[in-house]
């Protein structure tokens, strides 16, 4: 004869109950990771956009940098026709300076 174990198999109501609470943690959990994914894709998108803006402004002031080496340059060597030309065009572009006698033109159909 076998004897009966004291263990009391459990109802279908608590297996049933139970296996909802483990679907809802499954579904949460799942939902936090899709979150966490986009989220991370979102930031990571923003980063290479502020990456490529800094490259950009990096680029240019290279390019500043060039050309203030070559004024610098061109004092030092007293080659006063090229400090010459970067003294107007700072006036021309920067101060908005026109020579006696010329007239400027101004494209308002921004062509």
């Amino acid at each position: 004869m076998r004897k009966k174990s004291n263990k009391a198999k459990p109802s279908k109501k608590s297996r049933k109950k139970r296996n909802w609470i483990l679907y809802i943690a499954v579904v949460a959990f799942s939902l936090y990771i899709v979150v966490t994914i986009v989220n991370q894709q979102i930031q990571i998108s923003n980063a290479k956009t502020e990456l490529e803006e800094l490259n950009n402004k990096i680029s240019i002031q290279k390019i500043k940098n060039d050309e203030l080496k070559q004024v610098a340059d061109a004092v030092d060597s007293d080659d006063l026709d090229s400090f010459s030309d970067y003294i107007e065009k700072v006036a021309r572009e920067d101060l908005d300076y026109v020579k006696n006698g010329e007239v400027v033109f101004i494209n308002i159909a921004g062509d």
